[in-house]
C-alpha cells in the first residue's frame, strides 16, 4: 500500500512538473526551459527531491534536459522581436569583414544597459545552444565558428599539420584572433597541439 501511494505521489507529481514546465516556457519562450530550482519553487517542492523525480522523467523520456534546465520534448526556445533585433546589432557581421567577432565585454555592457526583458537568460541559451560561441574575450555566431573550422580542416588536410601563421593565413585574421580561436579548437576537442604544430583529431575528422 505504501509503496502505491508512493507511486501515485510521483506521478502527480509529474503531471505537475509538465504543467510548470509548459506555463513557464509559455512566460519565457527564449529560455531553454526551467531550472530544478525554479521548479521547486514554483511546485513548492524539495528540490533534492525534485531532482531525482527530473532525473527518472529525462530517463524514461518524459521530458528534456540541456545546460542545467528542463524543458517539455517540443520545446523550441524563440527569441523575441525585441531580443533578436538587440543581438544583430551586439553581435554584427560585417561583409567586409566576416569572420570578426565582437567583444564580450562590449555585448555584456550592452546587456546590462538594454532594458530588453530577458536578454541575460537568451544570451545563455544561445551560448548553449551554440548559436553564440565565446571564444576568449570575444564572442563569435556559430556560423562564423563553422566556418573557421571549415578553413582550418582544409589547411589541414591539405597541407599537414598547421602553424598559428598558417592558420592566420587560411581564416584571414590576425593573431588577435587566431590564438584564442586555436586555443579554442584544442579545449574542444577539434585539434591536437604537438610543439609549434596542430592536427586534427582523429575523433574530430570527418
Amino acid at each position: 500500500m505504501h509503496d502505491e501511494r508512493a507511486a501515485s505521489d510521483v506521478d502527480a507529481l509529474s503531471t505537475r512538473i509538465l504543467v510548470a514546465l509548459a506555463r513557464h516556457e509559455a512566460e519565457a519562450p527564449w529560455m531553454l526551459g526551467a531550472t530544478s530550482l525554479a521548479l521547486a519553487r514554483a511546485l513548492g517542492t524539495d528540490e533534492a527531491l525534485l531532482i531525482r523525480v527530473l532525473a527518472g522523467e529525462v530517463d524514461e523520456g518524459r521530458i528534456a534536459a540541456q545546460a542545467g534546465y528542463y524543458a517539455t520534448l517540443g520545446h523550441r526556445p524563440q527569441l523575441s522581436d525585441e531580443q533578436r533585433a538587440f543581438f544583430e546589432r551586439a553581435v554584427p557581421v560585417d561583409p567586409t569583414l566576416p569572420l570578426v567577432p565582437a567583444a564580450l565585454d562590449a555585448v555584456v555592457g550592452e546587456l546590462r544597459r538594454t532594458k530588453t526583458p530577458g536578454l541575460a537568460q537568451a544570451f545563455d541559451m544561445l551560448v548553449a545552444t551554440g548559436a553564440l560561441v565565446k571564444v576568449g574575450a570575444d564572442v563569435y555566431r556559430g556560423e562564423q565558428v563553422d566556418e573557421i573550422r571549415a578553413r582550418l580542416e582544409a589547411a589541414i588536410r591539405r597541407d599537414g599539420p598547421i602553424t598559428m601563421a598558417r592558420f592566420r593565413d587560411a581564416v584571414g585574421t590576425s593573431r588577435k584572433y587566431a590564438v584564442p580561436l586555436m586555443e579554442w579548437f584544442d579545449a574542444t576537442g577539434v585539434t591536437v597541439r604537438d610543439g609549434d604544430v596542430r592536427a586534427l583529431r582523429q575523433n574530430a575528422a570527418s
